[in-house]
């Protein structure tokens, strides 16, 4: 729920014991016996070791974290987006622009134009997927390339994370991109994640993932910065991604949730003609059976 923060709190309690000492009562003029040394005062009691308040729900910060990005209403309503921005390899000297355009729930086009390295493009039409750039040429995304894409850029994704994944594991409270966040562990397939929801504004800050795919197994770290709201729903401007020593930052201008065309997601040519390959392959050449040869009988000395 929005501005309603749960806000982990240590408290301590100290008890404190008071003694009433009683004085014997003297009668003027009388001589009084002397009295008996006061008892001492037993020791304060031990202050209990400090508490912390018990972890919120994955559930709880899922909830919270929908709410901070704009409300389960909201995110629904706005099936369709266009994104843009930039995309830099400070590290290579390489710079250029990134569309990323979806269509809820398996619809997904991305655009990226770097001057010194060429175009890179990728694709989900709902069932196909697929990349072409500059290294490798066309190629078709596995089964679970697919999956994935599909699951985690998808509506029912945003407004739970753990969709079709095991039971997420709220781990601990600990900092993560410079601020004090809920760690919560996902296990969807063969991916592994740990995903970082800020304490005090309930915003996923990033995660750190271990994914599997044709390329090899890798770590990708994601920090998300510089929140702003875009037609109501907050998003993070900057991006960074580390991963095999590389770090990518992806920077937002502008963010449409108006419709698309659905040509926009059409199979390029060269895609097409990989599908076609792969439902119809061509038969293994055969060799033809070699002729029989009659046994050489040796000759006579």
């Amino acid at each position: 729920m929005k501005n309603s923060a749960t806000t982990l709190q240590l408290a301590t309690f100290f008890v404190t014991t008071a003694t009433l000492l009683a004085s014997p009562t003297i009668a003027l003029g009388q001589k009084v016996a002397p009295t008996a040394a006061p008892t001492p005062a037993p020791p304060p009691a031990p202050a209990p070791a400090a508490t912390a308040a018990p972890l919120p729900t994955a559930d709880a910060i899922f909830a919270r974290a929908v709410t901070a990005s704009g409300g389960a209403d909201l995110i629904r309503m706005q099936t369709s987006r266009t994104q843009t921005g930039t995309i830099e390899m400070a590290a290579q000297s390489l710079k250029g622009t990134i569309v990323t355009k979806s269509v809820d729930p398996n619809m997904l086009l991305i655009e990226t134009d770097i001057p010194s390295f060429g175009k890179i493009r990728q694709g989900v039409n709902g069932t196909v997927g697929w990349a072409i750039d500059p290294m490798r040429g066309a190629s078709l995304m596995t089964a679970d390339e697919v999956a994935r894409i599909t699951r985690e850029s998808s509506i029912a994704a945003e407004l739970n994370p753990a969709v079709g994944c095991d039971a997420p594991v709220v781990e601990e409270q600990t900092s993560f991109g410079g601020e004090p966040c809920f760690k919560v562990k996902l296990k969807c397939g063969q991916d592994v994640s740990s995903r970082f929801y800020s304490v005090n504004s309930g915003l996923l800050i990033g995660s750190v993932a271990s994914v599997k795919s044709s390329m090899g197994e890798f770590e990708v770290t994601t920090i998300n910065k510089n929140f702003e709201a875009f037609s109501g729903r907050m998003i993070a401007k900057v991006q960074d991604n580390s991963m095999m020593g590389q770090v990518q930052t992806l920077t937002i201008s502008a963010v449409d949730f108006g419709p698309i065309d659905p040509a926009a997601f059409a199979l390029p040519p060269e895609i097409q003609a990989l599908v076609k390959a792969a439902k119809n392959p061509s038969p293994a050449p055969t060799t033809p059976p070699h002729a029989p040869v009659a046994p050489t009988i040796p000759a006579k000395k």
